[in-house]
């Protein structure tokens, strides 16, 4: 008798291209097919996300959902509710449509266009927690949220499990599982000459010590702290250049980009400050850079850019917020830094001083992964976790991609 096959519906309402939708398409593509078939549900076809699903065989709905935005305005407010409304009817019929077994939420965000019908409907659902509030009646409603709706919630740090059960009435349902990079991601061939000459933006010499900033540009992930770190006077006379890779994807982050723009026209770093906008070949700039910063300066759940680092042995420093210290542990690793200017620089400069003598954290770095943070073993956890809900009983499918 032919097993059945579980349809899953996975939603998401941001399609750009980051650390979040990359794990989510990693999963996708190792779902074992012959149990289920994901069905992924975007807002628009705009992101690399919705192409890079195509190539690999899985299916696409569009679903146009608003990014959700707080406002005080009452008229506002009752226009968003209407539509969130609409949406959970579209979701009722489109659920219903598909036969659909299982729904897994990327964000707290996309739970609210699709909570209400998979209650009426008794469908189980997962909500994956992402981010870390900061402000109480963020995570009161958050809380509230996953207690009506979730059957599950996964959190992708302790950090963010802490967060979301403070407010929780049953803490049982909510289970860390980290995420992970694949094992080829190390795999990579590098030639720096053709490297440069790809980009003759980069007008580096060979003596000249790179730092990378990776990240969409916005204020959580706080590019301007690493220019204002470039300032100070410790980094003063070495010859440290930065590069910035990201965009500025949403409307409220183009006033940021602008802001970080005039600061290094103001402050004299254009010979020294690079900004290349989004990139696909991340791995050759880590390759390139000797240094990664990644300095949020509000709470950063679980950074994918720095596992991907850590496991290609680079040097990694990263401020002490959020889940960022389940993967650096302070001198041993990498290094941790405060939310500051001046503590940044510092650990910097002593980077940069040393960088010679710090193999062992370089070391350091790749067991790390290799132990605690491949996608391996995040699917294994997050397969037992699916298998759970449908009541089935567990059979690993070796993780193997399955086109």
């Amino acid at each position: 008798m032919k097993e059945k096959r579980y349809n899953l519906l996975f939603l998401s309402i941001i399609s750009v291209w980051g650390g979040a939708t990359k794990n989510l398409l990693e999963l996708l593509k190792r779902l074992d097919k012959n149990i289920f078939n994901p069905i992924l549900v975007l807002p628009n076809n705009e992101g690399l996300l919705y192409s890079e699903a195509l190539k690999y065989g899985i299916e696409v709905r569009i679903v146009r959902m608003p990014f959700l935005q707080i406002s005080y305005n009452p008229f506002k407010l009752f226009i968003t509710m209407i539509k969130i409304l609409h949406i959970n009817i579209l979701f009722f019929f489109l659920i219903k449509k598909l036969n659909i077994d299982m729904i897994v939420c990327n964000t707290i965000q996309d739970s609210l266009f699709i909570g209400l019908p998979s209650r009426i409907l008794n469908k189980k659902l997962i909500i994956y927690i992402k981010n870390i509030f900061d402000k109480k009646w963020k995570k009161n409603f958050r809380s509230k949220v996953c207690d009506l709706f979730a059957d599950k919630i996964i959190a992708v740090s302790q950090k963010a499990r802490d967060d979301v059960a403070e407010y929780l009435k049953n803490t049982d349902k909510a289970v860390v599982i980290h995420e992970g990079i694949e094992k080829g991601f190390i795999n990579v061939k590098f030639n720096r000459e053709i490297f440069l000459n790809n980009y003759p933006k980069l007008k580096f010499k060979s003596n000249d010590f790179i730092i990378l900033n990776i990240g969409n540009l916005s204020e959580l992930k706080g590019q301007h702290l690493l220019l204002e770190s470039a300032t100070t006077k410790t980094l003063e006379g070495t010859n440290i250049k930065f590069i910035f890779l990201g965009e500025a994807w949403f409307k409220k982050d183009l006033k940021y980009k602008k802001y970080l723009l005039n600061f290094v026209e103001q402050n004299n770093l254009s010979n020294r400050v690079f900004f290349m906008g989004f990139q696909n070949n991340v791995k050759d700039f880590m390759i390139f850079s000797d240094l990664l910063v990644h300095c949020p300066t509000l709470d950063d759940c679980f950074p994918l850019v720095i596992l991907e680092s850590l496991s290609l042995g680079k040097l990694v420093v990263a401020t002490n917020v959020g889940g960022i210290p389940e993967m650096i542990e302070d001198g041993v690793n990498g290094f941790l830094s405060k939310i500051d200017k001046k503590d940044l620089a510092n650990k910097i400069l002593y980077v940069y001083n040393n960088q010679n003598k710090l193999g062992y954290i370089k070391d350091n770095a790749a067991k790390t992964v290799k132990e605690k943070f491949t996608l391996e073993k995040q699917f294994k956890k997050t397969e037992e976790a699916y298998y759970d809900l449908l009541s089935l009983e567990y059979k690993s499918c070796n993780n193997k991609i399955i086109y």
